[in-house]
């Protein structure tokens, strides 16, 4: 397996490993020749103090172009055809890195665990002196000037001598160079005997402008077919960011901003070495709150097609190095797109998304292009058997009056003149049914996901599925032999979402205040305790929780509100809670539940009343703990007691003259003084959920203030004094 170089103190330490990332041995001798380059990055650590990126990005899908750009140009080294990487494999890996800095949805970038930089590398299409380019140059190895006698490049030996001699004005491009094979010295004046163990490496924006940059072996290169080719460079252009390995010293220190990777929201992990495999560990328990180790995000050393995410605070940290008057700042001035030919001026490539994917007749849906190259005319056409739609926006809005499924095609282009067109075959499912209530699904039938509703998994990984076991029956109720569930025993992507939708359901009729909707569900659910009582990866102990959390829409799935949320040990249904598994993770610690292990909770749906298309969506979020189900979805109506004036007691009570509740209050008028009056209130299943004991009143009229912190329902009050018990049943409406 290909992996990266992790994180050393030194370099000869790790050459017996293969295609590393030699960013940690390579910085460090930088230093140690360039001692001023230290001040340089003791300020740009002390800037993440004061430069935030924090933004509102949890939404699934955002209309924004990108915030920065950065002109690139790719040097290719060559010998001769056969290892002269064309162009087009160069624009497949600018793809791949504008995907995962811009985390674009319905591509391998997106990822709910991360976020999007707004960071555009954009290949140049003028040189220095102004002329076109594609932004590739090749440099053929045995001529001038380079005059190389082999294909082996030596990082020691000619590191330097070959920037100096190709690369292009560091103030106004990122060079990239390419060589055909990657060698290095095992040791301190040692010769390059190594070749291809380092895939890649790069410097900090802090480094000397000379050596700026990052260099890759042409193995590690996309399209070269090798495990480490994908990614390569999006790792290290992180570097170039001022992005350290997530496991840079190991587990650090509680101050999350001065110790290992100089970023709070990436957990630390002890494996200074790197994570070559995405596995259950917790190797560092000095973060707060504790979390399992992620190695997925793109600093790590993860297989290429296991790699996510950057996090915000790794973008907070990139943006005080564009802020921070390093290498980067003069890169990303606006005005240098022109006189390179990047951003509006290069490149481009078109994207985009739908918001709701499945829309309702007459409901919003808007569509959101994400495309490379910042364009500024674009062409929506939206094609359907009965009706067509254009519009001429970003992020245009629709409504549609015939239900259909559409196909949509945008075209962009930029101020170069250049165009892109991408076409999406039937992509826009717009829908006119409306169920009338009750409805009911418990994912007996044979299609997943049920008719007339949809599954949304922008991130195109393991999603909702219909589950069946005939022996013995494991659904929510009776014989139930299905379910729909999340596999979170095995889905190892942390913080993933995905969602069930269920088709719309048609609230209007019910309008009046004695009428009640509710949503009823039953779920199954048991956290993974895991305790590794080895040594590699080291001993630990962790939970592993995931979540389950309900929203509603009253516009078809356009704007959302959260009704219901549990997670972990709330969201657990078994007895223990947690499933145990100690030293290893054996498949009898994979929950399946029987009927016994359910719960069922209800929510009402009051502020819901009126809508016509309302729909209800289950969305999981996995944190790698244990199988998640959902079974007997019910939403139907109830009648509730709405007097139009107070309740009162009707008994013979020798000290009451009368009682009654009004607005939140008990109302008593006493004949009598009572020495001891005892009230108690009761839910419909018989629970207490309040009480007051041993009041002495006088006579006259006394007032109680009843609990307002119950959910809405009936409630029954329990009136004790001198041996008499009466009740009185009420309405709560918070």
């Amino acid at each position: 397996m290909k992996r990266y170089l992790g994180y050393v103190l030194a370099l000869s330490r790790l050459l017996a490993q293969e295609g590393w990332c030699g960013f940690q041995g390579y910085e460090e001798i930088l230093l140690r020749e360039n001692p001023e380059i230290q001040l340089r990055k003791v300020l740009l650590d002390q800037a993440q103090y004061f430069i935030s990126h924090r933004k509102a990005q949890q939404e699934n899908v955002r209309c924004i172009t990108s915030h920065y750009v950065i002109p690139m140009v790719v040097h290719v080294i060559y010998s001769d055809a056969s290892n002269m990487i064309p162009f087009e494999r160069v624009w497949g890996q600018m793809l791949r890195v504008f995907e995962d800095f811009r985390r674009v949805p319905e591509t391998q970038g997106y990822s709910n665990a991360g976020v999007d930089s707004e960071i555009e590398f954009s290949l140049a299409t003028k040189d220095p002196n102004g002329r076109p380019t594609t932004g590739v140059v090749y440099w053929r190895l045995y001529q001038p000037p380079l005059n190389w006698s082999s294909p082996n490049f030596c990082r020691e030996t000619q590191d330097e001598s070959m920037k100096r001699a190709t690369g292009w004005d560091p103030s106004k491009y990122l060079n990239i160079w390419i060589v055909p094979r990657l060698c290095v010295a095992p040791s301190q004046g040692a010769s390059c005997t190594n070749c291809n163990t380092v895939a890649g490496y790069a410097y900090f924006p802090t480094s000397r402008a000379v050596l700026f940059g990052t260099v890759i072996g042409a193995d590690f290169f996309w399209g070269s077919g090798q495990p480490r080719s994908d990614r390569t460079l999006v790792h290290e252009l992180g570097h170039n960011l001022a992005l350290y390995h997530p496991f840079n010293e190991g587990c650090g220190s509680t101050n999350c901003l001065n110790t290992g990777d100089k970023v709070c929201d990436t957990p630390p992990t002890n494996q200074i070495d790197g994570n070559f495999a995405v596995r259950r560990q917790n190797t560092c328990t000095n973060d707060s709150p504790d979390m399992p180790d992620n190695m997925r995000n793109y600093m790590d050393y993860v297989p290429d097609a296991e790699m996510t995410h950057f996090t915000s605070g790794q973008i907070d940290r990139a943006y005080a190095a564009i802020h921070g008057n390093t290498l980067l700042t003069p890169l990303v001035q606006p005005t240098l797109r022109q006189i390179t030919g990047t951003g509006p001026y290069g490149y481009i490539k078109a994207y985009f998304t739908a918001w709701p994917p499945v829309a309702c007749v007459g409901q919003p849906v808007r569509l959101y292009s994400y495309s490379m190259g910042m364009p500024h005319i674009y062409q929506w056409i939206i094609t359907g058997r009965r009706e067509n739609r254009t519009a001429n926006t970003q992020c245009p809005a629709f409504t549609f009056s015939q239900p259909d499924t559409y196909t949509v095609r945008l075209v962009v282009e930029n101020l170069s003149g250049r165009r892109d067109t991408l076409t999406k075959t039937k992509y826009l499912i717009i829908q006119d049914t409306a169920l009338r209530l009750p409805y009911r699904e418990s994912f007996e039938g044979s299609t997943f996901p049920p008719v007339h509703s949809y599954i949304y998994n922008p991130d195109q990984r393991q999603t909702w599925h219909r589950t069946t076991n005939f022996i013995p029956p494991h659904g929510a109720y009776g014989r139930s032999r299905s379910s729909a569930a999340l596999r979170f025993f095995d889905y190892n992507h942390y913080h993933e979402k995905d969602s069930w939708i269920t088709p719309p359901l048609n609230l209007s009729p019910y309008t009046q205040p004695e009428v009640q909707v509710r949503l009823r569900f039953s779920y199954a659910y048991a956290c993974l305790t895991y305790e590794n009582t080895g040594t590699s990866p080291p001993a630990h102990r962790t939970h592993y929780e995931d979540e389950l959390t309900v929203y509603v829409s009253a516009d078809c799935g356009n704007t959302w509100q959260r009704v219901w949320q549990k997670a972990g040990r709330a969201l657990a249904t078994i007895p223990n809670l947690c499933i145990q598994a100690i030293g290893g993770i054996p498949n009898t610690a994979r929950f399946s539940p029987d009927s016994n292990r359910w719960r069922t909770d209800t929510i009402l749906l009051s502020a819901f009343k009126g809508s016509s298309h309302v729909r209800i969506r289950f969305e999981g979020t996995s944190g790698w703990g244990n199988n998640l189900f959902i079974d007997s979805i019910v939403v139907d109506t109830f009648h509730r007691l709405m007097p139009a004036h107070p309740v009162y007691l009707s008994t013979g009570a020798s000290f009451i003259e009368k009682a009654y509740v009004h607005e939140g209050k008990l109302y008593l008028h006493l004949h009598k003084s009572l020495l001891s009056l005892n009230l108690s209130a009761y839910d419909i299943f018989g629970k207490e959920v309040w009480r007051l004991r041993d009041y002495s009143l006088s006579p006259g009229e006394c007032t109680f203030s009843l609990p307002e912190a119950l959910t809405e329902g009936v409630y029954l009050l329990r009136i004790e004094s001198e041996g008499e018990i009466h009740t009185l049943r009420y309405w709560h409406s918070p």
